[in-house]
């Protein structure tokens, strides 16, 4: 199947689109959103509404001006939007990344100029279509519309409020108050409240065991996950079998036997029973990964191989802080990862932990995000609610309309 000539015609500006944007980045670097910073990203926001608004205007005298908005346009920039994302997605993004693929920007997107322009032509045919909605509106669908409405500020406030948000890495220590934080370009950030870490909870996946070869130091693929006692697998050729599990436990230097204790520094230990399956050589002893404080403990299957257990995988952690603000009062918030805590503006989010000391930390990585635009993105998903709301209503009232001519019949 052969594409239209106003496809053809539509896909062939994106493509031109493209190819501006990769000749700006090769000659000037990484698209920089510092212009933007308030208040200068409001005044551009106003006057590209007021640009569009003339597009649209003069689109009924200047016949080609209806090319950036119609069906064609809003198809192809759609597309190509889903391409580059798809593309983006797919391509590792780290600003050192070298090659052709960083010098075109494709492993920083909010950086690209390719994404940008692109972005920009999707956002202005979507922002005049929207024009025409309205001035039309009585023609068009409400939930259409409002749809489109809210996608139309989503993309204007992510465009036009990049620069304002503020990012703020905090390293929180064990009941010490901080009001200072680091941005990613290394500055010293005060914030306008203050935080402190009072405890620190980490849940762990149960231990697994692995058989490793000492000579070369790999692993085996599978293993067994000591979930409790009595759990047995196949690993390379060996059954384990627990025998016994002890979650928090410690042994002295002298001794081979691990004891249950509480304590910071307690490490999972196991008492692991090994088979060959070829064989039949038996060995029992306790495996455990150790801890900041105790020292490992392997199982060795004669010369070369040994049962050994990796540092437990930590299945939720969270941070529980404590903040004052400006006028002094204060509360505390549990924080962990996707469910942040808010203050005013700000959203703080759990980022990391002291990996060495483990469900023992006594430090916390918090994130502070601020954006200035997110009152804007508030509404919108409102309205996209509502338009759900009412796309299921009309949705409802057209069902029903049938029914209703039947029963005058």
């Amino acid at each position: 199947m052969t594409l239209q000539w106003g496809y053809k015609r539509a896909f062939m500006r994106c493509g031109c689109l493209v190819v501006v944007g990769a000749v700006l980045q090769m000659a000037f670097g990484d698209f920089d959103n510092k212009f933007l910073r308030y208040p200068w990203g409001l005044i551009f926001a106003i006057n590209y509404l007021y640009l569009l608004l003339l597009v649209y205007v003069q689109s009924a005298k200047w016949k080609w001006l209806q090319q950036l908005y119609d069906g064609y346009a809003m198809v192809s920039s759609l597309t190509s939007m889903m391409v580059l994302t798809i593309i983006f997605g797919f391509t590792r993004q780290d600003p050192a990344t070298q090659g052709l693929v960083g010098a075109l920007g494709f492993s920083r997107m909010t950086s690209s100029w390719i994404f940008n322009l692109m972005l920009l032509y999707f956002v202005s045919s979507l922002g005049v279509c929207v024009m025409r909605d309205v001035h039309h509106w009585r023609k068009v669908r409400l939930a259409a519309l409002m749809s489109h409405v809210v996608v139309f500020v989503a993309l204007c406030a992510a465009m036009f409020g990049s620069a304002d948000k503020e990012r703020v890495m905090v390293d929180l220590q064990l009941d010490r108050m901080t009001y200072m934080g680091q941005t990613a370009a290394g500055e010293e950030r005060e914030l306008p409240f203050g935080l402190t870490l009072r405890e620190f909870q980490m849940d762990e996946y149960p231990a697994k065991l692995y058989i490793l070869d000492a000579q070369t130091e790999e692993s085996s693929q599978e293993f067994l996950s000591a979930e409790h006692v009595g759990a047995e697998a196949v690993v390379d050729g060996w059954r384990l079998r627990v025998k016994q599990s002890i979650d928090m436990a410690a042994r002295m230097p002298e001794s081979d036997v691990f004891r249950e204790i509480h304590h910071v520094g307690a490490a999972p230990a196991v008492m692991v029973e090994a088979v060959s399956e070829a064989t039949g050589e038996r060995y029992e002893g306790w495996v455990s990964c150790g801890s900041h404080i105790f020292e490992p403990a392997f199982l060795w299957l004669g010369e070369r191989y040994v049962v050994a257990m990796p540092r437990r995988e930590a299945k939720r952690y969270l941070s529980r802080i404590e903040i004052m603000d400006g006028n002094g009062e204060l509360w505390r918030e549990d924080v962990e990862v996707n469910k942040p805590a808010r203050v005013g503006s700000w959203r703080i989010y759990q980022v990391g932990y002291n990996t060495q000391l483990g469900r023992w930390s006594t430090s916390s990585v918090v994130e502070c995000v601020r954006d200035g635009w997110w009152s804007v993105v508030q509404v919108a998903l409102w309205m996209l609610l509502a338009s759900g709301v009412v796309m299921f209503l009309t949705a409802q009232g057209k069902r029903l309309a049938p029914k209703k001519k039947e029963e005058k019949r």
